[in-house]
């Protein structure tokens, strides 16, 4: 499904960044940011190392506040006081590099606990979602496993799946397979494919090239903390606009149309 036909279903706009700017001290790592993403769009940040995507999603999630600017949250906006952040952050899964999995639990515990413990579920309940879950992601028969004897993409989908289980409106994704080795990449992505396919709402940081292109229905490019370009997922990988971008998707190997006959015409001058 295209963007503009998720669009044409639903324009409801459910996060709004506008004029965001964050310092670490003296360095700014995000500068004049605005985006907005719709609800059932699959937003891909990709970028350089340290160009400010993860940042952008931590001050997403509320977990890092901004110095100027405003995120708002369907109807809430992050900066105002008045705002519970908890209820906003429950609204928005968050799925990050590490797997932040409870090592002492196993796999259904860990996926039950926010339920149980959040949502005031009964135990039996907060379980029977867990196993629904567990399933969905490809791991019923790993419930009753602990951390230390799951893959890393085991663990990821894990993750995964305990994020959902607060059933939130929105996932943020940030780098989620760059911990993992090659060979369990393909589980987490193929179930993060799945969720776009039934509609969920994501921001995803990814060095993925190949599912971002597949799967975002916009890209957004970040460097030193600006957004540099942006365009449906065609668009940009395979026609990108701006000098660096070439570079960017160049250095880490994607060879798009218009990359492909930019190195041609370089080799005939």
């Amino acid at each position: 499904m295209t963007l503009k036909n998720r669009i044409q279903r639903n324009d409801e706009v459910i996060l709004s960044v506008q004029g965001v700017n964050k310092y670490y001290g003296a360095l700014h790592v995000l500068v004049d940011i605005d985006l907005k993403v719709h609800r059932s769009e699959v937003l891909c940040l990709i970028g350089p190392s340290g160009s400010g995507k993860s940042t952008m999603l931590r001050c997403i999630n509320a977990l890092e506040p901004v110095d100027n600017g405003s995120i708002r949250f369907k109807d809430n906006l992050l900066e105002n006081k008045q705002t519970n952040l908890n209820a906003v952050r429950r609204q928005m899964g968050m799925v990050f590099q590490s797997f932040e999995l409870f090592p002492h639990k196993n796999a259904l515990d860990n996926v039950a606990i926010g339920p149980f413990k959040v949502l005031r579920l009964s135990k039996s309940q907060a379980r029977e979602r867990a196993r629904i879950l567990l399933k969905k992601v490809g791991l019923e028969d790993k419930a009753d496993s602990y951390p230390a004897n799951l893959s890393g993409g085991q663990q990821q989908r894990v993750a995964i799946a305990r994020a959902l289980a607060m059933t939130p409106e929105m996932m943020l994704f940030d780098e989620p397979t760059s911990a993992l080795d090659p060979e369990t990449v393909g589980e987490v992505l193929n179930v993060m494919h799945q969720l776009a396919d039934e509609g969920m709402t994501m921001v995803i940081v990814t060095h993925e090239m190949n599912f971002a292109r597949s799967v975002a229905d916009r890209v957004i490019v970040f460097d030193k903390g600006r957004i540099i370009e942006e365009g449906t997922s065609a668009e940009l990988f395979d026609a990108p606009k701006t000098q660096r971008t070439i570079d960017f998707l160049s250095h880490i190997g994607w060879h798009g149309k218009q990359i492909q006959q930019q190195t041609m015409m370089e080799k005939t001058l």
